[in-house]
């Protein structure tokens, strides 16, 4: 008999760590790193990338068959990275700038995003990215429908008169979370 109720005790404490959080999911990919470069949109190369997907980190050309989060221009001796929604794309995700070393940055904010506006940068910058992925769509819970990066612009290249035949470069390091909602950057899979 006492085995019996032991047994119905620890089924009912399963059930109930259980139905402790029912919104509860468990990540199960690593972080993301990446590292590349991308020209600025105003005249770049035809077939040169000029945006980054945060989802599935790469550079990508910043056309309305593409999907892209960060797109970056270099204006005379300024360099911008632009939201879709700022260059008319009517893809979602939102930048914002921080303080706060590329390396130090363990896990996203969730709040604090623009959509709509640009950001200037110039090597050194740290790009927080929160997209609105397609992958993550059928999430239920509103805040597990966002991956989430962090950007580092390592450098910019712009002096057209010193090298013409360059095209106007920036290059970055990324690391994502490409769980649905996580919002860690340490290594290995998050637990948040």
């Amino acid at each position: 008999m006492k085995v019996r109720f032991l047994v119905l005790l620890a089924g009912i404490g399963a059930a109930a760590a259980a139905c402790a959080n029912p919104l509860a999911t468990t990540a199960t990919l690593a972080t993301i790193d990446d590292t590349a470069a991308v020209y600025a949109l105003t005249g770049a190369p035809e077939s040169g990338p000029t945006a980054i997907n945060v989802t599935f980190p790469r550079a990508v050309i910043a056309t309305p068959g593409e999907n892209y989060d960060v797109v970056f221009d270099i204006r005379h001796d300024s360099a911008f990275a632009y939201p879709p929604h700022a260059i008319g794309a009517i893809l979602t995700a939102g930048l914002q700038l921080s303080t706060t070393p590329f390396d130090a940055i363990t896990q996203a904010p969730t709040s604090g995003y623009n959509d709509t506006l640009p950001v200037f940068i110039q090597a050194g910058s740290v790009l927080l990215v929160q997209s609105t992925s397609s992958q993550c769509s059928t999430q239920s819970v509103a805040a597990r429908t966002f991956i989430y990066a962090k950007i580092v612009i390592d450098s910019i290249f712009y002096d057209e008169a010193a090298a013409p035949h360059i095209p106007r470069t920036i290059w970055y390091r990324l690391r994502n979370d490409p769980n649905c909602g996580f919002i860690s950057f340490a290594d290995g899979i998050p637990k948040n």
